[in-house]
């Protein structure tokens, strides 16, 4: 058997801004439909857990968990927009740290703006804790965007 022909789809640029568009408003959609469905707190779960760290009280496993989740969830749920956001801003012309660091300001922006949002929505609890590890996801996106041009996955059937 011969070697099978490789085939490249290209997308256009337009059509990576428009579901870098997309994904934006599906979670701002999500935030603003998740307000009033979700826990009522005073403080993050983060900061309780490092606050209690701090006084040398054993937190238990649930307490860790509980702060643990919201952080991954939030690096998560910008992996796709930075990886959208990187691919949409990069391009031969522009060095490749130019990229990452546009990226990781639009998403800051996004992320303490999405925040500020919060603030005004009822039962939402917001932190800076937040808006990190929302930068940090979109970090992770790009490093993916970064990467598809040099690692090349084939699964075989």
């Amino acid at each position: 058997m011969g070697k099978r022909e490789v085939r490249v789809i290209v997308v256009p640029k337009a059509v990576t801004i428009a579901l870098l568009v997309l994904v934006t408003a599906a979670m701002a959609a999500l935030l603003y439909f998740l307000s009033g469905r979700t826990y009522v707190r005073d403080s993050h779960p983060a900061t309780e857990l490092f606050l209690r760290l701090l006084r040398r009280d054993d937190p238990p496993r649930d307490a860790i968990l509980v702060a643990i989740m919201p952080i991954f969830v939030n690096v998560v749920a910008y992996v796709p927009w930075g990886f959208l956001a990187f691919i949409a801003i990069d391009s031969p012309k522009r060095p490749r740290l130019r990229s990452y660091l546009i990226t990781i300001v639009a998403a800051a922006i996004l992320a303490a703006a999405m925040s500020v949002w919060q603030v005004f929505l009822p039962t939402r609890v917001t932190s800076p804790v937040d808006a990190i590890a929302n930068t940090l996801g979109a970090f992770v996106g790009a490093i993916g965007g970064h990467l598809r041009k040099e690692i090349h996955v084939r699964f075989e059937h």
